[in-house]
């Protein structure tokens, strides 16, 4: 657990934003799965103690306050194939952590800001927000019972393939998740189930001339239940089997069709060390999206989860990672397409205080029912430089392309942007 917290921390701390990045499901992954542990570790595995935020202790909890102030900017705001037009943006991103300091059992809360103000085009302008708490009630060695509860709103872009083709404003969402997950450990099984039940709620976003474009088709409740069984073979050797059903319920089931309906997920592997140096996570299943309306053919195919951790030095480590799933669509006439995406990521720790980090993403999105299909690649290379326990400057550059094809083709761009942000922390 220090191990996770160091790299949450750091990670926390001035890691580029993910809007640079592929897009990602507005729904979570569900039970997070970690390889055991180990004393190999990832460059931001390490902990660093020397350079880690202290906190601020209040009664049996630790605070820890920070800020990021950011300028970045873009030389494609809107997404545009031709007629480019560049933007600067400052982001102020408050944020609260809390998190009990009690020999068993834990309690913790956060409360986040992200607020991004365009020069040019304040259109494009964000408020988001993010706030939680999350309770562990520990049972018997490490069985337990969590229970958690989160409201944040993220913005929909255009790199995602959920952006509306026209539109010029990014699609604010609004998400309220409830969740309750309980742990049984029976010395090397370990039995895993969990109930979340997540309601999106999306505002109307705007075109350039002002108009509206409706996204209220897009609300809907999704409840899920996941489970898994794990079982250590040895102390880098584990065994599981996961199972994941997703109850989807719209609110409007007049556009065009219902997009209601049901999905599961099934997945089993193993994480093992390949080599000393090489970690792995493989998951290989099925996956299948029913949809209520009929006529309305399902999603499914291949589900894939995969993680590579390549230890090539004490100071740098090679990463990669596959997953392929199935998203629901925002296009007319398509009810969802499956989504295959790769990644790549190298982290040097040059200095003790000092991390570069060089990211390539690649995705596929297979849209159903209609002839189209997108790819998106995103390469870009940051660093952490922390100043002092109290200070981590975070420069940034990336580059996105957004390619489409077929008969309904999506928007087809590149873009390139670059920041600079200071956080900081106590």
């Amino acid at each position: 657990m220090p191990r996770l917290l160091a790299a949450a921390s750091l990670l926390a701390a001035g890691a580029p934003a993910a809007h640079a990045q592929t897009s990602r499901s507005v729904l979570d992954t569900g039970i997070p799965f970690d390889l055991p542990q180990t004393d190999r570790v990832t460059v931001l595995q390490r902990p660093h103690p020397e350079l880690d935020a202290l906190g601020v202790h209040a009664g049996a909890f630790l605070i820890f306050p920070q800020i990021e102030l950011a300028a970045n900017a873009t030389n494609n705001v809107f997404g545009a194939t031709t007629d480019k037009d560049s933007d600067a943006y400052a982001t102020i991103a408050p944020r609260l952590d809390a998190r009990s300091d009690w020999t068993r059992h834990q309690l913790v809360a956060h409360a986040r800001g992200t607020l991004r103000r365009f020069l040019n085009f304040p259109i494009k302008n964000e408020d988001g927000y993010d706030v939680g708490v999350e309770s562990r009630l520990d049972i018997i060695g490490d069985s337990n019972l969590r229970a958690a509860v989160n409201a944040d709103r993220i913005y929909i872009n255009q790199l995602s393939g959920d952006f509306p083709r026209f539109a010029a404003a990014s699609v604010p969402l609004d998400r309220q998740v409830a969740s309750l997950r309980g742990t049984a450990a029976f010395n090397r099984l370990q039995l895993i189930g969990d109930v979340n039940v997540t309601r999106l709620n999306y505002s109307d976003t705007r075109a350039r001339d002002g108009s509206v474009i409706d996204q209220d088709y897009l609300d809907r409740t999704a409840t899920r239940l996941t489970g898994r069984a794990e079982y250590n073979i040895s102390p880098v050797t584990s065994l599981f089997v996961q199972g994941v059903y997703t109850l989807h319920d719209y609110k409007v089931a007049n556009f065009d069709f219902n997009r209601s309906g049901d999905e599961l997920r099934v997945i089993g592997g193993a994480a093992f060390d390949v080599t000393p140096l090489i970690r792995t996570r493989l998951g290989v299943g099925y996956l299948t999206r029913h949809y209520d309306t009929a006529g309305v053919a399902d999603l499914s195919g291949l589900a894939l989860d995969a993680q590579v951790d390549y230890l090539v030095t004490e100071l740098t480590t090679v990463s990669l990672s596959a997953r392929r799933d199935v998203r629901d669509a925002i296009v007319i006439g398509s009810p969802g397409y499956v989504a295959s995406r790769l990644t790549a990521e190298v982290d040097h720790e040059l200095l003790r205080n000092l991390i570069l980090i060089a990211r390539a993403d690649l995705e596929k999105d297979d849209f159903s029912r209609i002839d189209r299909t997108d790819t998106l690649y995103h390469v870009g290379a940051s660093a952490l430089y922390t100043l002092n326990r109290s200070m981590v400057l975070t420069p940034s550059i990336d580059y996105s392309n957004r390619d489409s094809s077929g008969t309904q083709i999506g928007q087809r761009f590149n873009e390139l942007r670059a920041g600079l942000s200071l956080t900081l922390r106590r």
